[in-house]
C-alpha cells in the first residue's frame, strides 16, 4: 500500500479552508490554532474511547494534530460554560496574543468549530460528543 501525502494534505488544507468560512476569518494558520485548541478541549473531556473514536473521522493530518500529547486519562470535569471556555483557552498558547482576547471570542470560536464538526463527522459521532459535554456547556443545534 502506497501512502500519498500529496492527498493527505489536500484533505487537511480544504478541511482548513472550509474552518475559515466557519469561523469567518481568512488566516489559516490562526484557524489551525483554534481548531487544535478546540479539538483538543474535547479530546481531554470526553472518554478516551469517544476520543478515538471521533479521531478515526478526522483526515489523517488532523488527526495528528489531535492525538499530539495525548495519554490515557480519566475525562476532565467541567460543569459550567465559562469554565469550559478557560479550558479551551488554556490549550492555545497564543490566546493572549490574539486568538482568544476574551471568553466571547471563545464562545463564538467553540460554536464555530462544533457546526463545522457536525457538518463533516458522523452525526451519531457529533452526538456522541454532544451528549458527552455537561448540559451546562452550550453546543449549538
Amino acid at each position: 500500500m502506497s501512502m500519498n501525502f500529496e492527498n493527505y494534505h489536500k484533505e487537511a488544507k480544504t478541511w482548513l479552508h472550509e474552518l475559515c468560512q466557519y469561523l469567518g476569518i481568512e488566516d489559516e494558520a490562526k484557524s489551525a490554532r483554534i481548531f487544535r485548541s478546540v479539538l483538543h478541549a474535547i479530546r481531554d473531556r470526553i472518554q478516551p474511547g469517544e476520543a478515538i473514536h471521533l479521531a478515526a473521522q478526522l483526515p489523517v493530518v488532523w488527526k495528528g494534530i489531535y492525538f499530539d500529547g495525548f495519554s490515557l486519562h480519566e475525562p476532565v470535569r467541567i460543569r459550567h460554560e465559562e469554565e469550559w471556555l478557560e479550558f479551551i483557552r488554556s490549550k492555545d498558547a497564543f490566546a493572549e496574543n490574539g486568538d482568544f482576547p476574551t471568553l466571547d471570542h471563545v464562545h463564538y470560536a467553540f460554536m464555530d468549530v462544533m457546526r463545522f464538526l457536525r457538518d463533516h463527522i458522523s452525526e451519531g459521532q457529533y452526538l456522541q460528543i454532544e451528549h458527552a459535554l455537561h448540559s451546562e456547556i452550550v453546543v449549538p443545534v
